[in-house]
């Protein structure tokens, strides 16, 4: 099982939206993460499987320091950079099996 982020990021791939030979290489940096991106949230952490139970960022309380899964950082920094927008994270197919995307 994989974060929704990586199957976000996957789904990119097989479309074509995203190639991964040209994806930014060591680009963590906190303030990426530091406030929850709605966006994110809504077309990505709402969907994953982890955010009931294993998710510390998504949580009513996080603990100081907490990162999100490396999904979401790789999708904010892919949006800071211009890689994907807010509008291929809102055309996404959730929940929809691999074989039928």
């Amino acid at each position: 099982m994989t974060c929704q982020g990586a199957q976000v990021i996957e789904q990119m791939v097989r479309r074509k939206r995203l190639d991964p030979a040209l994806l930014p290489r060591n680009g963590k940096k906190a303030s990426l993460w530091k406030n929850h991106d709605p966006v994110l949230v809504a077309h990505v952490c709402q969907n994953c499987p982890f955010k009931k139970k294993d998710c510390d960022y998504q949580s009513a309380c996080p603990p100081p320091d907490t990162e999100p899964c490396g999904g979401y950082i790789l999708l904010s920094l892919l949006k800071e950079k211009g890689f994907i927008s807010t509008r291929d994270l809102e055309g996404l197919h959730h929940n929809t099996p691999a074989c039928c995307q």
